[in-house]
């Protein structure tokens, strides 16, 4: 009867050692995870902030092709104001104008010295969106257009209709 002290000490001290090992190693695993989360959430918020654009064109005045013909086109000039390249395709880039989506067979992305299709704004070039429609936006009567990246980054006009 004499052993039964010290090896039941010995099973708790055993249980004990157990029990705070798992509750290490569990703790280790969450604070991995978490280090882990908030170096990919700096990696991609340091991506957005290297991404950078403006919609650079005179609001009261809008490039665009003979308002009397079908279709008509409006250019907008977008400014690559950040540190990297941005996509500059239909695939990459959303145009909406007042909420509603410009499909991409409508837009046409150039190079708007060269008049020559783009596929990319390289940091402080100046890229142009020739936005094609049906029919002319009522002249006189202000229009938003909201230009949406890959990653998400967004810029909003409002313009006059010519």
């Amino acid at each position: 009867m004499g052993a039964g002290g010290p090896a039941s000490e010995l099973i708790m001290f055993i249980v004990a050692i157990l029990v705070a090992g798992s509750v290490a190693g569990a703790l280790a695993y969450v604070t991995t995870d978490i280090a882990n989360g908030i170096n990919a959430r700096g990696a991609m918020l340091a991506t957005n902030l290297r991404t950078d654009f403006a919609i650079i064109n005179d609001p009261n005045n809008i490039p665009h092709s003979n308002l009397s013909a079908s279709p008509v086109n409006y250019t907008f000039y977008v400014k690559n104001i950040g540190k990297t390249a941005i996509p500059f395709n239909g695939d990459a880039v959303q145009v909406l104008i007042n909420g509603v989506m410009v499909p991409p067979s409508n837009l046409t992305f150039l190079n708007p010295l060269s008049r020559t299709q783009i596929n990319a704004l390289q940091p402080y070039e100046v890229g142009a969106i020739n936005v094609t429609l049906g029919k002319a936006l009522t002249s006189g009567s202000y229009y938003t257009i909201t230009i949406v990246l890959e990653n998400g980054e967004k810029r909003t006009f409002v313009f006059k209709a010519p």
